[in-house]
């Protein structure tokens, strides 16, 4: 299956620069995230500023407040930095595919899914992403920064979940098993 969620080789900063200068709270969002830690993903869903102007979608930060710069005539314009875990905004998914309908106890480390959350003050949003597992706990599964699942059953945020492609069957990359946060050497 031809599914790309990798964004594009080279990051338009001036693009997106520009973008985010023009959104809005309550705006809606589609912003294409990279991490090493859980991939490519991406979340739509309504532009929360923060207190301090900046821009987040689903609870992650998208932008920086904005700033004034010169436009191409030298005339002023308003620009919002990019997180630098942003990949592509505005971003889409690329390709066709029909999710299916599963519970997320079916789920395993390397499927690419669509899932849809709701958490105050963000509202509702999908998270599109490869569905990674705990190193040592084959049942927390997550997409992007987002619980699907933890040993207590289907996390309390999760709305709904739809399998795009099943791991080995779409190209998306996968990264390796999450394993456990060191916190002061433990």
């Amino acid at each position: 299956m031809d599914v790309f969620i990798k964004g594009p080789s080279k990051r338009d900063v001036a693009g997106m620069k520009a973008a985010f200068g023009e959104v809005q709270g309550g705006d809606v969002l589609s912003v294409l995230y990279k991490t090493e830690r859980f991939g490519n993903f991406l979340i739509t869903g309504a532009a929360h500023a923060t207190v301090l102007d900046d821009v987040m979608v689903g609870g992650l930060n998208a932008a920086a407040a904005k700033k004034k710069a010169k436009n191409a005539d030298g005339g002023e314009i308003m620009q919002r930095q990019p997180d630098k875990d942003v990949r592509a905004f505005p971003a889409v998914f690329e390709g066709d595919f029909v999710p299916e309908d599963i519970e997320v106890s079916e789920l395993s480390h390397g499927d690419l899914v669509v899932a849809s959350f709701s958490q105050e003050p963000y509202g509702d949003f999908v998270v599109t992403g490869v569905v990674t597992e705990a190193e040592k706990d084959r049942g927390y599964l997550m997409v992007g920064p987002w619980i699907l699942q933890t040993a207590d059953g289907p996390a309390s945020r999760l709305l709904s979940v739809q399998r795009v492609a099943a791991n080995g069957t779409h190209v998306a990359p996968v990264p390796t098993r999450r394993g456990l946060v060191e916190v002061d050497g433990l």
